[in-house]
């Protein structure tokens, strides 16, 4: 039985040259999001409150910087376009219409949130903007430095809310910024030096610790970053509103590299696989959340037990999303093939060019230092050779 598991779990991730340190990232951060939507309706609860909190850095900030690792900088050529549409508009559009279908066997009405996406299916469209948008950003002298000015500023304009993810496409760019600038080598050589993940655990320890201080005075509607400096005015004063935002993007900045950090470079059996599929893990659990919502199950939730009962659950949640057979059921919605949509041009210029052989498991050159060549295997993570065309080996790419 465990042979057969193994090979069921490591077959495609060996068949394939991954970098088994970003799925192991990717598998991370796509399970904390399952565990912090999951604890969300026990927020009243000490217990839950303070893994919200703590876990909230090492949650969407992650999973941004995920994404902005794996996306080019390069022009948005046919093949670039048909990826993005492939990838991420498509399934935006099957998502919508689950949701819309779910939302009337439940509440009996018809609700369409093409515009207004809820849950997670706002990430798909500030996906297709940051990526879209990266080319003309890193052409800047300081990108990330200008990304965190239009973050904190965007909350001044009421424009800006969350109608189309306006709000959180602007107030998480640094994030996708940030993770295209790592891949590029941005702290290369600190994530090769052992003193740092010593640091990266304390660091993650006393954010635990101040979780928990502060735990009654942060509003969690701040943390979203899906709405203009409202709230924030009537505590800090018109001046000062964007100062929680500066700190919440630093605390997202800095635990988050510590996740990146800590999080082992090795394969992991069962886990690296169920890494690369971070985006089932990431579009389907709010299809199996909102029902169970609808039973009232987590208000009859009370003793700790029940509540660590939960997060093992969510745990459990995201594995089996992950897991091959969802992975084979779900794919033409999460992972969609649709060459037919597409003109004669753009088919020709998807076409991949041979891979020629290489040793052991390093990148072949069609895939370069971003990975598979195919999108698919991992959802919208548009992966292209980097700016200029130009091949390199993932910063700290080395075995723990």
């Amino acid at each position: 039985m465990a042979r057969i598991m193994k090979g069921l779990f490591t077959r495609r991730a060996r068949s394939k040259s991954r970098d088994p340190w970003w799925d192991n990232v990717r598998y991370t951060s796509g399970t904390l999001v399952v565990v912090g939507h999951t604890i969300e309706p026990l927020r009243d609860m000490e217990g839950p409150l303070w893994l919200w909190l703590v876990t909230w850095a090492l949650r969407l900030p992650v999973f941004v910087m995920v994404c902005g690792y794996f996306s080019s900088a390069g022009p948005l050529n046919l093949r670039e376009a048909r990826r993005i549409i492939e990838s991420i508009a498509l399934p935006y559009v099957f998502f919508t219409a689950l949701q819309t279908l779910q939302v009337r066997w439940l509440e009996g009405e018809w609700k369409i949130y093409l515009g207004l996406p809820k849950w997670t299916l706002w990430f798909l469209l500030s996906l297709i903007v940051w990526r879209v948008a990266l080319p003309y950003v890193v052409a800047l002298r300081f990108p990330f430095t200008l990304t965190v000015l239009a973050s904190l500023s965007i909350g001044y304009f009421n424009e800006f809310g969350s109608e189309f993810s306006a709000s959180r496409t602007v107030a998480l760019f640094p994030f996708f910024v940030l993770g295209w600038k790592i891949r590029q080598g941005l702290f290369a050589d600190l994530f090769s030096r052992g003193w740092t993940r010593w640091l990266s655990l304390g660091l993650l320890l006393g954010s635990g610790v101040v979780a928990w201080l502060v735990r009654e005075e942060v509003r969690i509607g701040w943390t979203t970053l899906a709405a203009p400096y409202v709230s924030q005015v009537e505590t800090f004063g018109l001046a000062w509103a964007w100062v929680f935002r500066a700190a919440l993007l630093t605390w997202g900045v800095v635990l988050g590299l510590c996740l990146i950090n800590l999080v082992p470079r090795r394969r992991i059996p069962v886990v690296t696989y169920l890494g690369a599929g971070g985006m089932y893990i990431y579009l389907l659990h709010p299809l199996v959340l909102r029902p169970l919502r609808e039973t009232g199950i987590f208000e009859r939730i009370d003793s700790r037990e029940e509540q660590v009962l939960a997060v093992l659950a969510a745990v459990a949640l995201a594995a089996m999303l992950a897991s091959p057979p969802v992975r084979a059921v779900m794919k033409p919605l999460v992972q969609p093939s649709v060459p037919w949509l597409f003109s004669r041009e753009v088919r020709d210029a998807s076409v991949r060019r041979k891979p020629k052989p290489v040793e052991a498991e390093g990148p072949t050159e069609a895939e370069g230092a971003t990975g598979p060549a195919d999108p698919a295997e991992d959802g919208p993570r548009a992966a292209t050779p980097t700016a200029g065309g130009q091949e390199q080996q993932p910063a700290g790419a080395g075995n723990r």
